[in-house]
């Protein structure tokens, strides 16, 4: 007779370490309590035009990016005015 021994692998479960989620809602707190102060003022224009740099640099190695950022730029423009 033959005995043959067979090796399961079962995958644990893991889970946080038992604090985590605690500890995790207690920040989400403390971040919610902070006061947010207002928002940074948008600059439309600006923000285009460093794409648009971007889009420029990707012009010779992916002009399809390039273009793809071109467009981008432009909408953003337009919504944002």
């Amino acid at each position: 007779m033959t005995a043959t021994t067979i090796s399961l692998q079962i995958p644990q479960t893991r889970t946080a370490p038992r604090l985590a989620a605690v500890i995790g809602e207690w920040v989400a707190a403390l971040l919610n309590a902070l006061p947010s102060g207002t928002p940074a003022p948008r600059y439309p224009s600006r923000e285009a035009a460093r794409v648009r740099a971007m889009a420029h640099r990707y012009e010779s190695s992916d002009p399809r990016f390039a273009s793809e950022l071109y467009a981008a730029a432009d909408r953003h423009e337009m919504l944002y005015r």
